[in-house]
């Protein structure tokens, strides 16, 4: 690789002290390192031989990735498009998303640089709002979430599953998630936990007015219709990993399906998803009863 990125959380001091460790380890090794424009300014790098700035990652082998999970998801939504793979490196809380500790960058970035890696790819979501004029379009990694405005209002929603009437219910929101969501806010609401590499789409009721609403899993071919049912004044929002996307009004139905791009997550072979239950949400069933 001769250009690797850079995609630090720029409101993290130490996201931004590693980005400069990070940058000196691939200068070290004759490797230059690409930044954005804005991350070139806030980091006061100057654009020379070992430094590229632009605004898209053009002839990037990988990008580091410093930061959380949000950062994660931020960086892989924005790598999608160009099929740029990342590397996490954990700076928040869980860390699902990330691959190595801080502690362990120089070695990640070594075996980066030697090719000691496999490229594990992941679904995403698109969703599209449809209002009999134009189509608004958003993508996700994690989930595409359906909630009211108004704090402590139900939303009256409808699906329909390949053009079936799946689900006509009561609830705080809906969130349609990917597999890699599966372990953020679809687990929050009930949702089940699901392997990354499967091929699924999560569909999970946020609190809803009923004992047998529960979570269901479809084929990630499917296409999804949600509709919101005009019996309450409050605005209902639309969102994609956390970030605002649109206003929804009752004539419009939001179309949800697999999108035909992916994001690529760089795996060092070093932890596997159960051990990130086991070490990152304690999962239970992986402790021996009786024992502490």
């Amino acid at each position: 690789m001769r250009q690797i990125g850079i995609f630090p959380h720029l409101g993290k001091p130490k996201a931004i002290e590693l980005a400069h460790t990070t940058k000196a380890y691939l200068t070290e090794r004759g490797v230059k390192s690409w930044v954005t424009p804005k991350v070139c300014q806030a980091l006061g790098w100057a654009k020379d031989n070992s430094t590229v700035v632009a605004e898209k990652p053009q002839n990037v082998g990988a990008v580091i990735v410093l930061g959380g999970d949000g950062t994660i998801l931020h960086g892989a939504g924005f790598l999608a498009p160009y099929g740029v793979p990342l590397l996490g490196v954990n700076l928040g809380h869980l860390g699902f998303l990330t691959e190595v500790e801080p502690k362990d960058l120089e070695s990640a970035v070594i075996k980066l640089l030697h090719g000691d890696f496999t490229i594990e790819k992941r679904m995403l979501l698109e969703a599209a709002v449809e209002d009999g004029k134009e189509k608004q379009r958003f993508f996700a990694v994690n989930d595409i979430v359906i909630t009211r405005a108004a704090f402590a209002r139900m939303v009256h929603v409808a699906i329909d599953i390949e053009g079936v009437a799946a689900g006509d219910f009561l609830a705080d929101g809906l969130i349609v998630s990917t597999p890699t969501g599966s372990t953020a806010y679809s687990l929050s609401a009930g949702g089940p936990i699901v392997h990354p590499r499967l091929q699924t789409i999560l569909i999970t009721p946020i609190c809803p007015h009923s004992l047998a609403t529960r979570s269901i899993l479809v084929p990630p071919e499917d296409e999804l219709r949600i509709r919101i049912i005009d019996d309450r004044k409050a605005d209902v929002l639309l969102t994609a990993d956390g970030r605002p996307g649109a206003e929804l009004k009752s004539a419009e139905s939001i179309v949800v399906q697999r999108a035909k791009r992916c994001a690529h997550f760089i795996k060092l072979g070093e932890r596997s998803f159960y051990e990130v239950l086991r070490n990152r949400l304690d999962y239970p069933s992986l402790h021996p009863p009786g024992k502490v």
